[in-house]
C-alpha cells in the first residue's frame, strides 16, 4: 500500500485545493504580467504617437489655456464696434469652494501634500515611473493594500474629469493626459488647482473653504501643524476629519510632518514642535471672498434658465442634469445682451427713488427691452434696487401679471384689422352694453359714444374693444395670441379646483387672463408692428459652444408671419397717436418716432407701458409681488421714456417702411369720414387698398363705416378699389363731396396735424391716475 504524502492535519482533497490555488494564483500573476506588458507597449506608442483615439481627448486644450474651475462656462456679448467677444460674466457649479491663489497658500500646505501624495512631483513629467511600475506590481500580485500611483498632476485630472474607474485602459488615458497637461501648465499651476479643487469632506471643496469649516480662519492663516492636518483630510475625508476623528487625523498628521522632515521642507525640530501642539480644531462657516458672493445679474439669471430650458429639451435631459452640465461643461455663451442697453435700463432700475411708494413700501417693477427684427434681447431689469440673491424670482421673465388694456393692440385690433372686421376709421360707438351679467365700463365711468376705432384706441376705451372683440370672437383672438404671436401662458380650457377656467371669453379684450402675460412676451408681441408682421421668438443668447468647440445650441433669427405687413403697419401708425394723443403722451421722445401702447388693471393693481421706435421695443410693468392696489398715477411710460432715450441718443434712427398695398387718408375723429376743412380733429390713417373711407366728412355727422351698422360708406369701402393717393393736392372739397384722389395731402407717419387735439370734453385721464384702462376679470 503506498504511503500517505499529505501533511499531518490536512486531508488529500485538501492538499489537492491548495496545489490547484498555488497554480491558479501563479497563473493569474502571468495573466497579469501579460496585461502590465501590453499595457506598456500601448502607453509607450500612445505617448510616442501623442494622440490615441480615447486616450487624448479635446479637453486637455481646455484646461491648459482656459480652464477656470469645474469647466466654468463663460458668458459673451458681442461689442457692436469690434463684433468680438467680451467676457460678461462666469457660471459654475453650485459648490462649496472659493478659488484662493497659490501665492495666498501657506509654503507649507504646499510642500504637505507634495510630501505625502506625490515626492517626486517637482521632478516628474506628470508621471512618476517608479510609483506607477510599483502600484502595477503590487497590482499584478494582488496586493489589496496597493499604494496609490498617481501623481498629483493625475489626481487633478481624475478631479476635473469624475473618471475613477479602475481598470488598465482609463490609468493609460489619465497617464497620457497627465504628460500634455505638464507640457501646457507649470507645476505651480497644476499644484494651484490641485488645492482648489481636492475634496475635504464636509461639503468643502478646495483649501480655502477647508480652512475655514475646519479651524475657522483663512487658509493663508494657517499654522505647520494645521496644514499638515489639513493635507491629511484628503485621502479619506470621513475617516480623517478631524473633527469628528480628531485621533485618526492626527495620526496621518504625524506621518506627514515626519516625511515633510525627511524630504527637507522643515527641520527635525519643527516637526517635533509641531506634533506637540494642539490643532485647534474650531468648526466654523464657511467664508467666501467678494467674487464668490458676486450676485449674477437679471440677464444672466435669464440665460441660465433658457440655456437649461433648451438643454432638457435638445438632449433629453432632467433639469437637474442640464443644470449641472452647463455649470460644469466649459460652455461659451454668446449672449444677446447690449451693454449701453443694460447700463441705461440699470440707471433707472437700481435707483429706487425713480420708484414711487415709501421705502418698504414701493411696488416692484420689470422691463424688457428688444430688437424687434430678431426678438434678441438687449437688456432687462427683474426688479428694482440691488439685485441681492443670483437666480431668484425674475419679474421679467418669470411673473405671470394682468395686462390690462396693453393687450388690446395685441388681443382685440390687430386681428380685427388683419381679418377685415374694421379698419382705423370704422366708427364705434363707446355706450352702456350689458351681455349677460357682465357690464363692462371705462375707467372713471362714462362713455365717448361716436369716434373712429383708432381714437377709441389712443383713449383707451373698454367698450369698443369689448364690441370689437364679438364681432371678432374670442376664438380667433386667442388663437391670434397663442399661434401668431407666441403667447405660452395663456389658458385655452382646464379644471382646476374642480372648476372650468378658460381665457377664451370677452373679459380677454381688457386683458382679464386666468393666469396673465409676462414682459417677455408681450414685448415680443409688440415687435411685430415694428418688424413689418413677422414674429420671432425672444431670446437671451445666440449660441452656446461647448469645450471642444462643438456648437451645443443655436438660436438663429427665423421670422414667422403673424400678420400681414399691412396690418403691422397700420397698428404702429395706430399706436404713435397713443403718445401724441393719448394716455402715454408721457412717453414721447420729442422727434423720435414712437408709439406704444398704456395698460392698468382693476383696483390698479397692474400698470405697463408697451412701447416701440424704429429701433428698439420695450415693455415695463409695475405692481406689487402679491397684488394690490397702487395709488397715484401710472409712471410706467416716464421709466420707459426714462430708458429709451439714453439708448437712443446719438444713434441713427431707423425707419419703419410703408409696404406696398397701403393707401393714406387724413381722417375725421369724429365722423370716420376723409377730413374737410371744418374737421378740427384728424389723424394720418393707413388703409389696406379698397377699405378707405370713400366720402368726405359732412358737418362732423358720424357718416363714417360704423361697427354693425349698414351704411354706404361701409358698402363702398368694402367693395371699391382705390389706387395709392398722388403727392399733389388741390383746394379743400365741400362736405360731402366724393372724394377725388387728388385732394388729400400726403403726410409722413407721425406728422402734427393742424387743429387735431380735442377739446377738453374729451376727458383724457392721463396723469390723474385713471388711464381708461380697466378689465373687470377681478373681484
Amino acid at each position: 500500500m503506498a504511503k500517505n504524502t499529505y501533511k499531518k492535519g490536512t486531508s488529500p482533497a485538501q492538499d489537492k485545493n491548495k496545489k490547484r490555488k498555488k497554480k491558479s494564483k501563479g497563473l493569474r500573476i502571468l495573466a497579469r504580467v501579460l496585461i502590465v506588458i501590453l499595457v506598456i507597449a500601448a502607453l509607450a506608442a500612445s505617448v510616442i504617437a501623442g494622440a490615441v483615439v480615447g486616450f487624448i481627448d479635446n479637453s486637455m486644450d481646455l484646461i491648459a489655456e482656459e480652464y477656470n474651475l469645474d469647466f466654468t462656462s463663460i458668458i459673451y456679448y458681442i461689442d457692436e464696434e469690434t463684433n468680438q467677444p467680451v467676457e460678461m460674466d462666469r457660471i459654475h457649479r453650485n459648490e462649496n469652494r472659493v478659488w484662493v491663489d497659490i501665492e495666498n497658500i501657506p509654503e507649507n500646505l504646499t510642500n504637505a501634500f507634495i510630501a505625502i501624495e506625490d515626492e517626486r512631483f517637482r521632478d516628474h513629467k506628470g508621471v512618476d515611473l517608479k510609483r506607477t511600475f510599483g502600484a502595477f506590481l503590487q497590482w499584478i500580485t494582488g496586493n489589496k493594500n496597493s499604494y496609490g500611483g498617481s501623481t498629483i498632476t493625475q489626481q487633478l485630472i481624475k478631479n476635473i474629469t469624475g473618471e475613477n474607474d479602475v481598470s488598465p485602459t482609463r490609468k493609460i488615458q489619465e497617464i497620457v493626459r497627465a504628460i500634455n497637461l505638464e507640457k501646457k501648465m507649470s507645476k505651480d499651476q497644476i499644484i494651484e488647482m490641485y488645492m482648489n479643487t481636492i475634496y475635504f469632506g464636509a461639503g468643502c471643496h478646495g483649501v480655502q473653504t477647508a480652512a475655514n469649516y475646519y479651524f475657522s480662519k483663512d487658509v493663508k492663516d494657517l499654522t505647520l501643524e494645521q496644514c499638515a492636518s489639513l493635507a491629511g483630510v484628503v485621502k479619506a475625508p470621513t475617516t480623517y476629519n478631524p473633527a469628528t476623528n480628531y485621533e485618526k487625523n492626527k495620526e496621518r498628521q504625524e506621518v506627514i510632518l515626519t516625511k515633510m522632515a525627511k524630504l527637507g521642507y522643515i527641520s527635525q525640530q519643527e516637526c517635533d514642535e509641531a506634533k506637540g501642539r494642539n490643532l485647534n480644531v474650531k468648526i466654523g462657516e464657511v467664508k467666501k471672498d467678494k467674487e464668490d458672493v458676486k450676485v449674477q445679474s437679471y440677464f444672466v439669471d435669464a440665460i441660465i434658465t433658457d440655456v437649461v430650458r433648451d438643454l432638457m429639451e435638445k438632449e433629453n435631459l432632467t433639469e437637474g442634469e442640464a443644470t449641472n452640465r452647463l455649470y460644469t461643461g466649459g460652455f461659451k455663451i454668446y449672449s444677446t445682451m447690449n451693454p449701453d442697453v443694460q447700463k441705461a435700463i440699470d440707471n433707472v432700475y437700481q435707483n429706487t427713488a425713480n420708484f414711487p411708494g415709501s421705502s418698504g413700501n414701493k411696488p416692484q417693477s420689470a422691463m424688457v427691452v428688444m430688437d424687434p427684427y430678431t426678438g434678441q434681447i438687449k437688456g432687462m431689469a427683474g426688479g428694482i434696487g440691488k439685485k441681492t440673491v443670483s437666480r431668484g424670482f425674475n419679474m421679467a421673465t418669470q411673473a405671470k401679471r394682468q395686462p390690462g388694456s396693453a393687450i388690446k393692440p395685441l388681443a382685440v385690433y390687430a386681428p380685427a384689422i388683419e381679418y377685415n372686421i374694421i379698419t382705423p376709421a370704422t366708427i364705434i360707438n363707446d355706450a352702456k352694453i350689458k351681455i349677460g351679467d357682465w357690464e363692462p365700463k371705462n375707467s372713471g365711468g362714462g362713455y365717448k359714444g361716436r369716434l373712429t376705432a383708432r381714437r377709441h384706441l389712443e383713449l383707451s376705451q373698454n367698450i369698443p374693444a369689448v364690441k370689437v372683440m364679438q364681432e371678432l370672437t374670442v376664438d380667433k383672438s386667442f388663437d391670434f395670441m397663442t399661434k401668431n404671436l407666441g403667447f405660452t401662458t395663456m389658458v385655452a380650457g382646464e379644471t382646476r379646483n374642480g372648476k372650468l377656467v378658460t381665457d377664451k371669453s370677452l373679459s380677454m379684450s381688457l386683458g382679464g387672463l386666468t393666469d396673465g402675460v409676462t414682459v417677455k412676451e408681450m414685448t415680443a408681441g409688440y415687435a411685430t408692428f415694428v418688424n413689418g408682421g413677422q414674429y420671432n421668438k425672444p431670446v437671451t443668447y445666440t449660441k452656446v459652444i461647448d469645450a471642444n468647440g462643438k456648437i451645443v445650441l443655436e438660436n438663429k433669427v427665423e421670422n414667422k408671419r403673424a400678420m400681414s405687413e399691412q396690418t403691422a403697419f397700420i397698428m404702429q401708425n395706430m399706436l404713435t397717436g397713443v403718445i401724441k394723443n393719448g394716455t402715454g403722451t408721457s412717453a414721447s421722445l420729442g422727434n423720435i418716432y414712437a408709439g406704444g401702447k398704456t395698460g392698468t388693471t382693476n383696483s390698479n393693481k397692474d400698470r405697463w407701458f408697451m412701447g416701440f421706435t424704429p429701433n428698439y421695443v420695450a415693455g415695463v410693468w409695475m405692481g406689487y409681488e402679491i397684488p394690490k392696489a397702487m395709488s397715484g398715477s401710472n409712471v410706467c411710460p416716464k421709466i420707459w421714456k426714462s430708458v429709451m432715450q439714453p439708448i437712443h441718443d446719438g444713434k441713427t434712427i431707423k425707419t419703419i417702411p410703408e409696404p406696398d398695398g397701403l393707401v393714406k387718408r387724413t381722417i375725421c375723429q369724429i365722423s370716420g369720414r376723409v377730413a374737410s376743412k371744418s374737421c378740427s380733429t384728424t389723424r394720418v390713417d393707413y388703409f389696406k387698398e379698397g377699405t378707405q373711407p370713400m366720402k368726405y366728412c359732412s358737418s362732423h355727422s358720424s357718416y363714417g363705416s360704423s361697427l354693425g351698422d349698414d351704411d354706404d360708406d361701409k358698402k363702398t369701402s368694402s367693395s371699391k378699389k382705390s389706387s395709392k393717393p398722388s403727392s399733389s393736392s388741390s383746394s379743400t372739397p365741400e362736405p360731402g363731396e366724393e372724394l377725388n384722389e387728388n385732394n388729400q395731402n400726403n403726410v409722413s407717419p407721425g406728422t402734427n396735424i393742424p387743429n387735431e387735439e380735442e377739446t377738453p370734453d374729451d376727458n383724457s385721464t392721463e396723469g390723474d391716475g385713471n388711464t381708461g384702462d380697466t378689465w373687470y376679470g377681478e373681484e
